[in-house]
């Protein structure tokens, strides 16, 4: 009814004969009809075991159509399709895989064409290194699809269900007609690649990926296991460095949209290089205020006391719910850290109100509400709505007694405007840095760790978590890179460095191997002596402190004479960026893709939220204006 195809089809069949032998339909047939929502979170729960959360959302969407047509059917009297949450997948979280060109013209070379099973094998990898092909294209192509006369490729796109036309090269032309005559047997059969054992017949796309690793394991090259889209990957990305438009790319590899070429911008690393920022020039240094310097600063907030001890385990009368609620969260990928706390500390508080209470008053959760006034507005607001998450999954089953209204929610609060470091001011900064003390502990490395991490964060726009959680294998001193891992929304994206930056930071590794510090892959970066190994990094709190340390004393100050966040140097990045394309003449507005892939966002509209009207952009940008379209007002709008 949905026009799926077969394969789809398939798909949801072996879905579903899980799904029904997990709840043992087998044995009796009334388990569709008194089926709870309990039993299908402990299938998701055992999928998740086994599946990956991508694979675990297409269970999900196979289950939900399931029970809905059961539903319509009047098998299930409750809405169970509309009670299933599904795994949270982002877009672009896993590098796509290239391989170098030179690599992909060695692995070529290597096959051995003398035999009809060689060629064939190379007249296939050619095609996909050479225009870009799916495996499941090159399987599908026949003899009618290539037109002679034409000298055009018409390609089958089953993800697509469109006809790519594709110019038909000399060399492709050369390599398909010599696979014609010597390596392709005689059959009446029309498809162009045809097994090579009995019985004859047309390859599927995982013969393709057994084809490719086989040949790279013959060639001696020294690669690892790939599937078929490295080399898809590696012909993007090598039109992308001969500078061929983003459009053009798209339309040879048969995307729709820009956005899906955009991806492979992810892998140019020469050209997200103009986004990377040098360092700033040398300044003059400032003694750093003693110990005790921030009591002299009454505006800014610092923590009094020691914080609550959070509970170790659950001991309301919910604790069974609020565990059931955990775990099936966290079957479906989300990490759930946060709210853990916050709902571990829901739950002592109720079981000193009300103990075993199954049920939730609203007085109860008025008072706990009550109990928060000393946070944000923004902070009480998630921390209820956390709540009212659970108290929402618990009412499917049974009573729960009160569910909040978010109309009553504290309202959210514009965020605290950045405040931007310019270059002068980071250089002073740095320098102020050099004169920091080794710590009382003995870190002899304590200045030139400091000012590798800030470095990082001015330089490369890097998320301070992101910045110490990176670890000496993280850096490529070959191709002057860092690879962010796992970051922000499970996302992994490549940081290249310039050379300026690249040179402190091999002096720095340098320094550390003389000092006999640790020096192995698994090592963090950012190293520090007060933590013992494998968690011997500096800490947020840590590295926050001695950076509004160095704030105050140089003067780096917002107008209620606080200093900087961290996170404000991340926007300061984005900023100073934009400025230098501007007095260097570039196009900024072509160049905002590269910026967005430097940060590790889906799209420039995500990197529009760091993009602030400065005086200094705004001056250059009405400069610009006024270089492009001045002749127009003076020759009354004709050029």
């Amino acid at each position: 009814m949905r026009g799926s195809a077969a394969r789809t089809v398939a798909c949801h069949l072996f879905w579903m004969r899980t799904f029904l032998k997990f709840i043992r339909f087998e044995r009796s047939a009334s388990a569709l009809s008194t089926l709870k929502s309990q039993k299908i979170e402990a299938y998701l729960r055992s999928q998740a075991k086994v599946c990956k959360r991508t694979t675990l959302q297409q269970v999900v969407s196979c289950l939900r159509g399931f029970l809905r047509f059961q539903h319509a059917e009047g098998v299930i009297s409750r809405r169970l399709h509309c009670e299933i949450d599904t795994s949270r997948v982002y877009r672009l979280e896993q590098l796509p895989k290239s391989l170098p060109w030179l690599k992909v013209q060695e692995l070529l070379r290597s096959i051995d064409c003398k035999t009809p099973h060689g060629l064939r094998d190379f007249t296939m990898l050619f095609l996909i290194a050479a225009y870009g092909l799916r495996e499941s294209e090159v399987v599908a192509l026949t003899l009618d699809d290539i037109d002679w006369r034409a000298k055009v490729l018409r390609v089958p796109q089953s993800k697509t269900r469109q006809r790519l036309i594709l110019p038909l090269t000399d060399e492709a032309g050369y390599n398909l007609h010599r696979y014609l005559k010597r390596g392709r047997p005689e059959n009446q059969r029309r498809e162009l690649f045809l097994r090579s054992r009995a019985p004859v017949g047309p390859l599927t796309p995982v013969a393709v990926y057994d084809i490719l690793n086989g040949q790279i394991r013959r060639s001696g090259l020294g690669l690892k296991t790939q599937g078929t889209h490295v080399l898809r990957h590696s012909f993007a990305i090598r039109l992308l460095r001969q500078g061929v438009p983003m459009k053009n790319i798209g339309d040879t590899l048969g995307h729709r949209h820009v956005a899906s070429t955009a991806v492979y911008l992810r892998l140019a690393v020469d050209e997200l290089r103009v986004a990377a920022a040098p360092v700033p020039r040398k300044a003059l240094s400032s003694a750093p205020l003693k110990s005790g310097w921030h009591k002299d600063f009454p505006r800014i907030r610092l923590r009094t006391g020691a914080p609550a001890k959070v509970p170790s385990h659950f001991r309301s009368g919910l604790r069974a719910s609020i565990q059931r609620y955990l775990a099936i969260k966290k079957a479906l990928g989300r990490r759930y850290v946060h709210e853990t706390r916050v709902l571990l500390d829901w739950d002592a508080f109720l079981h000193r109100n009300q103990r075993c209470s199954k049920t939730v008053r609203a007085v109860t959760f008025n008072k706990w509400v009550n109990s928060l006034a000393h946070l944000l507005p923004c902070v009480r607001r998630a921390r209820m709505r956390m709540v009212r998450n659970f108290l929402l999954f618990k009412g499917r089953d049974e009573p729960v007694g009160y569910i909040p209204d978010m109309v009553m929610f504290p309202k959210t609060s514009p965020p605290r405007p950045p405040r931007l470091v310019s270059e002068n001011e980071m250089a002073r900064v740095l320098a102020t840095t050099d004169q920091l003390l080794p710590s009382e502990n003995g870190s002899p490395l304590r200045a030139e760790t400091v000012r590798i991490a800030l470095l990082l964060l001015f330089c490369c726009g890097l998320r301070h978590g992101e910045v110490l959680r990176l670890r000496l294998a993280h850096f490529d001193a070959a191709e002057n890179l860092l690879r962010v891992e796992s970051t922000k929304f499970y996302k992994s994206r490549l940081v290249p460095l310039s050379p300026s930056v690249c040179g402190e930071l091999l002096e720095y590794l340098e320094l550390r191997r003389q000092r006999h510090l640790p020096m192995e892959e698994d090592s963090f970066l950012i190293w520090s002596h007060r933590r013992p190994e494998p968690y011997a990094v500096y800490s947020s709190s840590g590295l926050l402190r001695i950076w509004q340390q160095l704030c105050f004393t140089v003067g780096v100050l917002d107008q209620r004479g606080r200093p900087p966040r961290l996170h404000d140097l991340r926007h300061s990045f984005a900023v100073n960026t934009l400025q230098r394309w501007y007095a260097q003449g570039d196009d900024a507005q072509a160049k905002l893709p590269h910026l967005a892939a430097y940060l590790g966002h889906v799209s420039p509209v995500s990197t529009h939220y760091y993009l602030h009207l400065t005086p200094e952009l705004r001056e250059a940008a009405s400069h610009r204006f006024h270089q492009c379209c001045a002749a127009l007002f003076q020759k009354g709008g004709k050029i």
